[in-house]
C-alpha cells in the first residue's frame, strides 16, 4: 500500500474537524453524519491505491466517490458532495494549500431536485384533531393530543419538540397565547408561538396530575420521550385518523404550508421554522398552485 501517509494524515483531520464541528455546538445527529460520510470516504480512498498523496484528490474523485452508489437519493449525494466539500476545505486550510481544493471543486455541484414536500391538507388536518375533541382523563390521549398539536400549531422539529421544558413556556398577549422557547439546531435560541386555548386543557391536566414536571414528550414511566417514540405516537394517530401518511415533519410541512397559503410574510415563516436561510423556505414551500393561478389572473 503505497498511500499510508496519506491515509494517516486523512485520518487525523478527520478527528480534528469533527471535534471542531463539536466545539461549535453542531447536534448529535449532525456530528453522526459527518462522521459517516467521512468514514466512508476514507475507506473510498483506502481502496484506490492511484491517490497517494493529497494533491492527487480532485474533482473526478470526489464526483466518483458521492456517485458510487448509483441507488442513493438525489439529496444524499448533495449532502455527501456539502459534507467532503467542507472537510477538503478544512483540510487546505490546515495544509496552507491556498485554496487547491475550493478552486478544484467550485464548479462541482449536484441540481437539487424539486420535490414537492408532503403536507396534510385541510379534512386531513380536521380529522386528526377530531381525535382529540372529547375531554379525556387518559395520559397518553392527553399527552398524544398536546405534541401533536405543538408540531402541528409551531412548525417545530421533532429533536424541538422532544426538548421542550415547562420553563420554556410563558404566557403573552393578556394570557392568550404561550411563547415557547426553543433550541434549534446549533443551539440556536428562537421563540414560536400557540394560541393558549389549542393545548391549555391538555397541559393543565398532565400538570396537574403531576405527569409533567420538567420535560413535555414523556413516555408511560415518566421518561425523556425518543424520536423514534414521537413518531410512533404521531404515526399511530395518523393512522387512526385514516390518513395515509406518517412521521413527525409532515406536520412540520403542514404548518408552513397554511402560514404560505395565508399569505404570511416568507420571513416571518422562515424565523418560526428556524431555517438559516430564507432561500430554504421560499425554495421548499413557497409554491403556488393551480387555484391561485387563476385566481391571480382573474383579478
Amino acid at each position: 500500500m503505497n498511500n499510508e501517509n496519506l491515509l494517516s494524515k486523512l485520518d487525523s483531520y478527520k478527528t480534528s474537524f469533527i471535534n471542531e464541528k463539536k466545539s461549535l455546538n453542531s447536534s448529535n445527529n449532525t456530528i453522526s453524519t459527518y462522521l459517516h460520510i467521512l468514514e466512508s470516504f476514507y475507506e473510498y480512498i483506502v481502496e484506490n491505491d492511484a491517490i497517494s498523496e493529497l494533491n492527487d484528490i480532485n474533482k473526478d474523485t470526489v464526483l466518483q466517490f458521492i456517485t458510487r452508489d448509483i441507488k442513493s437519493a438525489n439529496s444524499t449525494k448533495i449532502l455527501n458532495l456539502a459534507v467532503i466539500k467542507s472537510y477538503l476545505a478544512f483540510i487546505d486550510e490546515k495544509e496552507n494549500l491556498n485554496g487547491l481544493f475550493e478552486l478544484r471543486l467550485k464548479k462541482l455541484t449536484i441540481k437539487r431536485e424539486s420535490v414537492e414536500v408532503d403536507a396534510l391538507d385541510d379534512n386531513e388536518v380536521e380529522r386528526l384533531l377530531a381525535l382529540f375533541d372529547k375531554k379525556s382523563l387518559s395520559f397518553n390521549k392527553n399527552r398524544d393530543s398536546l405534541l401533536i398539536k405543538l408540531i402541528l400549531f409551531t412548525g417545530i422539529r421533532a429533536s424541538e419538540c422532544l426538548s421542550i421544558q415547562l420553563k420554556d413556556l410563558s404566557i403573552i398577549q393578556e394570557d392568550s397565547v404561550y411563547k415557547i422557547k426553543i433550541f434549534g439546531k446549533g443551539s440556536k435560541e428562537r421563540f414560536v408561538y400557540i394560541a393558549k386555548d389549542k393545548i391549555y386543557k391538555e397541559l393543565t391536566f398532565l400538570q396537574e396530575q403531576n405527569y409533567i414536571t420538567d420535560y413535555i414528550a414523556i413516555t408511560n414511566k415518566q421518561k425523556p420521550m425518543s424520536r423514534v417514540g414521537l413518531y410512533n405516537v404521531i404515526s399511530n394517530k395518523m393512522k387512526k385518523a385514516n390518513i395515509a401518511k406518517k412521521g413527525v415533519h409532515i406536520l412540520r410541512h403542514t404548518f408552513a404550508r397554511r402560514l404560505v397559503a395565508k399569505n404570511i410574510n416568507l420571513v416571518t415563516i422562515s424565523e418560526l421554522l428556524g431555517h438559516a436561510d430564507i432561500t430554504l423556505t421560499a425554495r421548499t414551500y413557497a409554491k403556488s398552485n393551480e387555484g391561485n393561478k387563476i385566481k391571480a389572473v382573474l383579478l
